[in-house]
């Protein structure tokens, strides 16, 4: 009985055996016939990755980077240009020098200057000595300037602020009174031609909102700000759009457009 029972158990295996070897020769003659195949094992990177939920090679998501602020290497060395050089520029591209505010609102009637009082892309100092008015090839120079300054902010990571305008045209009359208090102000100066401004570089103009408020505390003194504000007006010389003097004492970039 025993050896009957082991007899069946013996050909149950060898049956067992014999299908199963056929099911495999089958198999692999389909997927040799067929070009078939079948993943075993998931890749175990983008398993683990998953499983973290960290972003895979196809979900990569950048990450936005801020660019390094240089400045120029030397203010005085790159922004040399001396009145005797302005002064060429000032006569080429701009007006007969006015007596008066007067002469000058004429000219804005003739559109050969520009009332710049009021722009979204700068604040305008006090003009004490000066009147705002440029001449339109000055004014869209003006507005390059200020415009790539605030984009350069963002770009840097620092908070955008408009850059202060401190000086404009000069007529006649703010040139007299101007020399009362500072002996060593030109009577031919760049500025009565309507062609040059300062641009404040100790001190920016907070934005609130998207809106800069004139009794806001000004950002004075502030390194990277001057630092961004000169490799703005660097690029600019270098393509011959201004010439740029460091004015030390002022506190400002005195230009000229060309």
């Amino acid at each position: 009985m025993k050896e009957e029972q082991q007899q069946k158990t013996k050909r149950s295996q060898v049956k067992f055996l014999s299908t199963f070897m056929v099911v495999m020769g089958l198999f692999a003659a389909v997927k040799y016939a067929f070009g078939i195949e079948v993943p075993l094992e998931v890749q175990k990177p983008k398993m683990e990755a998953l499983a973290r939920d960290i972003p895979t090679e196809e979900t990569h998501i950048p990450v936005p980077q801020t660019h390094h602020i240089n400045g120029v290497w030397s203010y005085d060395e790159c922004f040399p240009d001396i009145q005797e050089v302005q002064i060429i520029a000032a006569q080429k591209h701009g007006i007969t020098p006015v007596s008066n505010r007067e002469e000058a609102e004429a000219l804005v009637k003739r559109h050969q200057l520009v009332n710049i009082c009021h722009s979204p892309y700068y604040a305008l100092d006090p003009l004490t000595h000066s009147i705002p008015y440029l001449v339109p090839r000055a004014q869209q120079l003006l507005n390059t300037i200020c415009i790539n300054f605030m984009d350069s902010c963002q770009v840097k990571g620092l908070p955008v602020h408009l850059p202060i305008v401190t000086s404009v045209l000069r007529t006649a009359d703010d040139v007299s009174r101007l020399q009362k208090g500072n002996k060593n102000a030109t009577t031919n100066s760049c500025h009565c031609y309507g062609t040059t401004v300062d641009i404040a570089y100790n001190k920016f103009m907070p934005l609130n909102d998207g809106t800069y408020q004139p009794n806001t505390a000004l950002l004075r003194w502030n390194e990277p700000m001057k630092r961004v504000l000169s490799e703005v007006l660097d690029d600019l010389r270098r393509q011959n759009k201004c010439y740029v003097k460091y004015e030390r004492k002022q506190g400002c970039f005195h230009l000229t457009c060309r």
